[in-house]
């Protein structure tokens, strides 16, 4: 449940979903730049005027109104593979950007393992600090029965009450931590920890060091992301390379005007 609450509370996996889905529309971007692109443009112009009309001496009118309209088309036909390599280099941003957001979800998680295991940890401080107390109190008071019968003298019972302070500043530094590592877990979670139960056990280890380094070299998110930036990185190398190449486009116009 805790684990739950930690993932769908997470601002910060939220933020970089929102980056996942801008790393997606890039890939839109890039392929769209292998279509077709249309222009149009549109324009009216009236010019307001009048003159002196040389056969009557009168003034008149010299009003006209012009318009046009203009289609155009363009489409690429040979780059030299540089658009491909824009496609493909934004396919594997976006597979990096998905490791990334993976390895954000790791992270996420694993906080909220130790922000739950911490208040564990600090409840059971904070419990046998109390126990430790009530100990100590009933040693207080045996040696101040003690002491009063003629047993012992006032330095034992001093003793007894120095105990009892210390065990006293002891509990109350256990509760402090048990509110910090609360506040944590609410960070972590997004919930108060309310009743936390005992964790579960833990997985299946691999057998050793060694074993596990290699688990984590194949299979970690953050490995897997470096690759498919490396990758991007060489796609880019090679659009750049093409840029000095020649390419070919087609394309067509049409438009009209008119005045009256």
């Amino acid at each position: 449940q805790a684990l739950t609450k930690a993932y769908n509370n997470s601002g910060l996996l939220e933020q970089n979903r929102a980056v996942l889905r801008a790393a997606d529309e890039d890939v839109a971007q890039a392929v769209a730049t292998l279509r077709p692109v249309f222009n149009w443009s549109a324009g009216i112009t009236h010019n307001f005027g009048r003159s002196l009309s040389p056969a009557t001496g009168a003034l008149v009118n010299t009003d006209s109104t012009s318009r046009s309209l203009a289609l155009s088309a363009e489409m690429t036909i040979y780059d030299g593979g540089a658009n491909k390599f824009a496609i493909e280099a934004a396919k594997e941003t976006v597979l990096a950007t998905r490791q990334s957001l993976i390895s954000v979800e790791q992270n996420v998680l694993l906080d909220a393992v130790q922000a739950y295991m911490d208040v564990r940890r600090e409840t059971e401080t904070v419990a046998l600090r109390q126990n430790n107390l009530r100990v100590i109190q009933e040693e207080l008071r045996a040696a101040q029965d003690r002491f009063d019968v003629g047993e012992v003298t006032k330095t034992d019972v001093a003793l007894a009450e120095a105990r009892l302070a210390s065990s006293l500043a002891q509990l109350e530094a256990a509760k402090g931590a048990l509110q910090q590592a609360k506040a944590r877990y609410k960070q972590a979670v997004g919930v108060n920890a309310n009743g936390l139960s005992t964790p579960p056990s833990l997985p299946k280890l691999p057998a050793s060091v060694a074993a596990a380094q290699s688990v984590a070299v194949r299979h970690h998110p953050a490995m897997r992301q470096i690759q498919h930036t490396i990758k991007a990185a060489d796609l880019n190398i090679a659009r750049a390379k093409t840029a000095s190449g020649p390419t070919a486009t087609i394309g067509g116009s049409y438009g009209i005007a008119s005045t009256n």
